[in-house]
């Protein structure tokens, strides 16, 4: 059985401490919140930095650790750099370094990128 939570957050600089800050009470006594906050940090600041509007955390508490998903309004799909001199796109290979696996839907002009980050 899994638990699944979502909170709205607010499309500024505050969403990324708000979203770490709401996965660390999930994972209080849980070995992956260090992963998991980092993941969620990287998710929320793109959606920030790229997306438009309010921005939906969702967190699912699975059996062998967590699936943090991150919601916004955007036109673009992730992208991810591992050289060169942009300035984007190097927090996605953070998230698939800490993730089992992650991955985005799109319906329209809402974006989802989600990440499982599993339990140590």
């Amino acid at each position: 059985m899994s638990l699944t939570y979502s909170w709205e957050l607010p499309a500024d600089s505050t969403a990324p401490g708000q979203g770490r800050w709401h996965v660390r009470e999930l994972l209080t006594d849980r070995i992956e919140v260090a992963d998991a906050e980092l993941v969620v940090t990287e998710l929320i600041t793109n959606a920030w930095r790229y997306g438009r509007g309010p921005i939906t955390l969702r967190a699912e508490i699975l059996e062998d650790g967590i699936r943090i998903e991150v919601c916004s309004e955007s036109s673009d799909d992730p992208k991810m750099r591992a050289h060169g001199p942009a300035s984007g796109g190097r927090g996605l290979l953070l998230v698939e370094e800490l993730s089992r696996e992650w991955g985005y839907e799109r319906a329209g002009g809402h974006l989802c990128v989600w990440a499982k980050v599993p339990a140590d």
